[in-house]
């Protein structure tokens, strides 16, 4: 009788582990079929979630391909629209946006760094004018040139409490794609979809985004959107 029970339940889990894999099959090849279509992989894997109640993976915080700076609040520089980027610079420039969620992934497209020492972006920010919170700084100025992970606590940026040296890096290339994976202690960015740092602390669990500039950088980008 013991046996008997303890086959069926093995067939019971085996079958649903079948199932689960037959579902993960049939969500790939659904997937696959929508990009041969010409959907990009974010739309198709959302198009696949949504019947199966999970488009709430998909949402966005926020999206901005700068035709305007209505959705931003300017603390201080020269920040405009031209060519229908937002370009910053020179000197200390932040700008900031409000977002309500504490891990999300910020994704910046087309950023082009024309001269000077670096860009930052702002991340669980408290914006102005106190800033609190955290940036990623694509630095060449920094050393040979690196990339870091700052904290800032009521307007000053402390020392880096992540780093990685990157003196080969062709800094001024143009139209490059800046990712910062955001979520609970671990911050992970990406540079042109290679991962490029990644660094902990649990100063603050939420807030913000936004841009900075300082001495002579010329930076520009094509837009920018924040997810889960």
């Amino acid at each position: 009788m013991n046996q008997s029970v303890r086959r069926s339940g093995d067939r019971q889990g085996q079958s649903h582990v079948e199932y689960a894999l037959l579902i993960c099959l049939m969500v790939m090849a659904s997937l696959l079929g929508l990009v041969a279509l010409g959907l990009r992989t974010q739309d198709a894997f959302c198009s696949v979630l949504a019947p199966l109640g999970l488009e709430a993976w998909c949402a966005t915080f926020f999206n901005d391909t700068f035709e305007n700076l209505a959705a931003w609040q300017i603390d201080q520089g020269n920040w405009r629209i031209e060519n229908g980027q937002l370009c910053g610079g020179r000197g200390e420039g932040r700008i900031f946006r409000e977002i309500p969620a504490g891990d999300y992934t910020i994704t910046i497209n087309g950023a082009s760094l024309a001269q000077g020492p670096g860009y930052g972006v702002f991340f669980r920010s408290s914006g102005a004018p106190t800033v609190n919170g955290y940036t990623f700084q694509y630095d060449p100025g920094y050393g040979r040139g690196e990339f870091l992970f700052r904290k800032w606590v009521e307007g000053r940026e402390l020392s880096p409490f992540g780093r990685a040296a990157a003196p080969d890096e062709d800094w001024y290339a143009g139209g490059r794609t800046v990712r910062l994976v955001i979520s609970g202690q671990t911050f992970t960015a990406y540079l042109d979809g290679q991962q490029v740092l990644q660094a902990s602390d649990e100063s603050y669990g939420e807030g913000g985004i936004g841009l900075r500039t300082w001495g002579g950088t010329e930076v520009c980008f094509d837009g920018i959107s924040v997810g889960p």
